[in-house]
């Protein structure tokens, strides 16, 4: 019995071991790799297979490793050690070239649009690089010629932006710390992320949960990647959204409201929990009145530059919301399902693409629906909520890049659930939808049912320990 006691916990702790190695060996790789990897090279496959199979590798090291973490012991010395090692593999992406993105670069231009007092949303990169409108900024013209291969690289330039208004205050912060760099806009986001992680650790520690959980945000692969490798934005919004639920369940349910707002105005998606938070007042007409009046005043006033705009397509937000598909699975099903259900009808609809995004948004919302019909009994409950409806946003969106998926983790780290911890060996595969329509269905769908299964407690019921017993009474 001893010898199979210590086999496993020998087990488990070269898994740790191999997995921190291959994380800061993953880093260094990306480091010296990542110029032959940009996007307007057009690597070859050989080369993308490589780099996709080492993402598979380190996400199901990740995985394994997770799936241990209550077997570690000395839980102070190894979240220090968690802790050195996910922030080491940041420092050494800082500097390197973003792999097959290209989002970077519009995030560097709408910086020094914004710097410069134009209206990002009034202009799109194109009308700066044509050269031909009279009622374009000369400084724009300016900016173009100074921005050199950023401005030509910049994916849709016809369109105007789609990032709201203060992720252009940040994106304006880095240029003007060193313009038209990326490595000033990845430190911009390693500050915002010190800060979430501090604020994760106030969480677990606030609900009584082990705080070596923060390993399952902090050294998630996807999390560390698309961040400080591919420098994706989301980073700014998630960190808001944080801070709201944690001040709504220290009861400073004003600043909550607040914050989440401001969180709108980085991305949209955190308005889909605000119905989480007003449910806690059903009982209370006035009280979600004022809230809700609270909450919209603010975000109507930070959209006002979008509004003076010209709303057309020729706008991100209005395009995005119309027309985008990327990467999305169930969305691709779903779709497929409406257009057999008229094609049987005989039912003529010039309009099928407005009708499933419609269906998709009632879909949504009776899921929520669902989550929040009865009030969260306790705190650690309001988060499973709210992880609920921020994974059921993504997993039938239809978008599902990658970097959405980090919208979730944060909540993993306080409601583990080990379906949606397999991302990280499965994500990697969306560098090769090129190659087959089949793919997409690779990487979501066993995960879709895994999650499932999972809620349903078929499978890995309470792995990570009995949470319950954790529980803090509302």
């Amino acid at each position: 019995m001893d010898n199979t006691k210590d086999l496993k916990n020998n087990f488990f702790f070269y898994v740790w071991i191999i997995f921190l190695i291959l994380l800061i060996a993953y880093s260094v790789y990306i480091f010296f790799s990542a110029d032959g990897l940009a996007l307007n090279l057009k690597p070859h496959t050989d080369s993308i297979v490589g780099y996709v199979s080492f993402k598979m590798i380190l996400g199901l090291y990740f995985f394994i490793a997770v799936f241990n973490i209550r077997r570690i012991k000395d839980k102070k010395a190894w979240l220090w050690i968690i802790l050195s090692v996910g922030l080491i593999t940041r420092i050494i992406l800082i500097p390197s070239q973003p792999v097959l993105e290209d989002d970077y670069y519009r995030y560097l231009w709408d910086g020094a649009v914004t710097a410069n007092g134009i209206n990002p949303y009034l202009y799109s990169p194109l009308d700066a690089m044509e050269h031909t409108e009279t009622d374009v900024p000369k400084k724009l013209f300016e900016l173009s010629d100074e921005s050199g291969e950023i401005i030509k690289n910049i994916n849709h330039p016809h369109i105007r932006t789609i990032y709201p208004v203060l992720s252009q205050l940040v994106f304006a912060a880095a240029y003007l710390t060193s313009p038209w760099e990326y490595w000033s806009w990845k430190l911009y986001l390693l500050l915002f992320e010190v800060i979430l992680l501090i604020l994760l650790i106030k969480t677990l520690t606030h609900l009584k949960l082990p705080v070596i959980f923060i390993s399952l945000y902090w050294l998630n692969p996807i999390v560390i990647h698309e961040f400080f490798n591919a420098a994706h934005m989301d980073l700014l919004a998630i960190l808001f959204v944080i801070l709201a639920l944690y001040l709504f369940v220290k009861y400073k349910s004003i600043y909550a409201f607040v914050i989440l707002a401001l969180a709108v105005g980085f991305k949209l998606w955190p308005l889909v929990l605000l119905p989480l938070l007003l449910r806690s007042y059903c009982d209370d007409k006035k009280q979600i009145l004022r809230y809700l009046g609270l909450f919209l005043g603010i975000v109507i006033v930070l959209f006002i530059p979008v509004l003076l705009s010209q709303l057309d397509e020729s706008l991100g937000f209005i395009i995005y919301a119309s027309k985008w598909i990327n990467n999305a699975a169930f969305y691709t099903i779903f779709k497929w399902l409406i257009q057999q259900i008229v094609s049987i009808l005989s039912i003529s609809v010039s309009q099928i693409g407005f009708i499933n995004r419609i269906g998709i948004v009632v879909l949504f919302l009776i899921c929520t629906y669902f989550i929040i019909r009865q009030v969260p009994e306790n705190q650690l409950q309001f988060y499973k909520k709210a992880f609920l409806i921020v994974a059921v946003l993504y997993l039938i969106s239809p978008t599902q890049f990658p970097w959405y998926y980090t919208w979730m983790v944060p909540f993993l780290a306080v409601r583990p659930m080990l379906s949606q911890l397999l991302y990280p060996l499965l994500l990697p595969l969306y560098q090769l939808t090129y190659l087959a329509d089949y793919i997409i269905y690779i990487e979501h769908i066993p995960i879709l049912i895994l999650f499932l299964l999972e809620l349903k407690g078929y499978i890995w019921k309470d792995w990570f320990g009995n949470l319950e017993a954790n529980l803090i009474k509302s």
